[in-house]
């Protein structure tokens, strides 16, 4: 690990480039970090699980973290094989364990490594013990182990154990998921793994509650595809080819660690995912009626609320990030929460995003409702009686923007943008801009790469494409 750069969790975990800060002494010292708040807490005698992603040395990497972990005195549930977030976390709350290390950069570039510490609610990490591991692994903690190690010496460890989460995981998803619809109208699918962890647990879940589904990508590539393994853009073009190939109504897939959820239409377009989180938010009121409220972050899309309104249902905004999202759910304050990036969770399930089970609650609203994912949306629209367009834009954090953009965020925000006035500063997360025509605006950094994110959502293409064109023009970017 460079000597000039300390360990940063950002928006989900701790990520970093594999063999410059990701390497296996810097996987030790903030597992040692993470065994030492485990020790504060009181939860280092339930043990914890270790897993791990598809990527380059992820396993060899979670070995080693387990590794270290057992010579803090702390007991190993290490999973059999590379498996998804949400299914950690669902074992985590199952074991009654203490929490849970995954080694996943999730949808990061190939050439990340990442690792997510959960604790015993199996919620993503908030802040504070973030804050608390950084503290630890960036100070004196003691690293009791080096180096790498290999899997039959580690199992050698009577405090390690392998286990397979799968089959508890698939059963507790029968329980949220309508599967009666699906045998009653199965729809003909395609699901993209994309060279990630969700082989195994969603294709082989829809095909068992009847859908004809045409599988792609279902093996380990740790370059997946030669693309990032984000559901959405490039890595979602065989995808889209296949759907059209195939006639299928639906093409559904996960990112890398399947805690994320992308869809094609059956014309193979990208549908975005604000949009499946406002249908969802409905199918799940109106059909299944669930009854709660809704949480969404400060980036996704305000047709949540002009939803909720119709539905009667309240609107929590939280910061972006699924932490501050499933914190809500987890309290009970919330039915469902939701991000533009993707990430739905939902009640009486495990308080984290999960891609398998939004794609699987897709596949039966299309069997509820007996209608193309596009008609579904127009008749969304025809309730709410308007559209949203809405965009990101991801800009490069160079060294010549990065002042531009602290000193935006630190000062005054503009009495107008894109020629309209501002109605209200929103500072939940970064800077958002309420504008007095309806539409909004909003910067803030990533928390999970180097880059700064600009959203933007309005009536109308044309008025979105003003709001992009103002934020370029603004932070003096082509």
């Amino acid at each position: 690990m460079s000597d000039n750069k300390g360990i940063k969790f950002g928006t989900s975990g701790w990520r970093a480039i594999i063999a410059d800060e990701f390497t296996f002494a810097g996987a030790r010292k903030v597992t040692a970090a993470i065994a030492e708040l485990l020790r504060e807490k009181g939860d280092a005698a339930k043990g914890v699980v270790v897993s791990y992603d598809t990527r380059f040395f992820a396993d060899r990497f979670a070995w080693t973290a387990a590794d270290e972990l057992l010579r803090q005195g702390i007991a190993v549930k290490l999973t059999d094989r590379d498996t998804p977030t949400p299914v950690v976390a669902h074992a985590v709350i199952r074991g009654g364990h203490g929490g849970a290390l995954n080694l996943t950069a999730s949808h990061n570039p190939p050439q990340y490594c990442g690792l997510k510490y959960s604790p015993a609610t199996g919620a993503p990490a908030m802040s504070e013990e973030t804050r608390r591991i950084e503290e630890l692994a960036n100070g004196d903690v003691e690293v009791r182990g080096e180096g790498s190690v290999e899997l039959e010496d580690l199992l050698k460890n009577e405090n390690c154990e392998r286990f397979s989460p799968q089959a508890p995981y698939l059963a507790a998803l029968e329980e949220l998921v309508d599967r009666s619809a699906l045998e009653t109208d199965p729809p003909r699918l395609v699901v993209d793994c994309l060279y990630g962890t969700c082989r195994g647990y969603l294709p082989e879940f829809l095909m068992d509650c009847g859908c004809s589904v045409k599988v792609l990508h279902a093996y380990r590539d740790a370059y997946f595809g030669g693309h990032t393994p984000e559901p959405s853009g490039r890595s979602l073009e065989k995808l889209s080819e296949a759907v059209r190939e195939s006639d299928a109504r639906l093409g559904l897939a996960c990112d890398g660690d399947a805690d994320r959820f992308g869809v094609v239409d059956a014309d193979g377009h990208y549908v975005d995912a604000n949009l499946i989180f406002a249908l969802l938010f409905w199918h799940l009121t109106e059909h299944r009626g669930m009854e709660g409220d809704v949480a969404r972050s400060a980036a996704t899309t305000h047709l949540i609320d002009a939803l909720a309104h119709r539905l009667g249902r309240r609107v929590i905004q939280t910061p972006v990030g699924i932490k501050h999202l499933a914190a809500r759910v987890l309290s009970g304050e919330a039915l469902i929460g939701g991000e533009e990036s993707a990430g739905i969770c939902l009640r009486g399930h495990v308080p984290d995003k999960d891609g398998i089970l939004a794609c699987s609650l897709i596949a039966e609203m299309l069997a509820v409702h007996g209608k193309g994912i596009r008609q579904l949306i127009e008749d969304l629209f025809v309730t709410v009686g308007r559209r949203f367009f809405n965009g990101r834009l991801n800009l490069r954090l160079t060294p010549e923007l990065a002042p531009v953009v602290k000193e935006r965020l630190a000062g005054d925000a503009p009495d107008t943008f894109a020629g309209v006035a501002v109605r209200e500063v929103d500072r939940t997360d970064g800077m958002k801009l309420l504008l007095a025509d309806g539409s909004w605006a909003m910067l803030r950094p990533s928390g999970t790469e180097p880059l700064i994110r600009f959203y933007a959502e309005a009536n109308d293409e044309g008025r979105l494409d003003d709001l992009v064109a103002a934020a370029r023009e603004m932070l003096g970017v082509e």
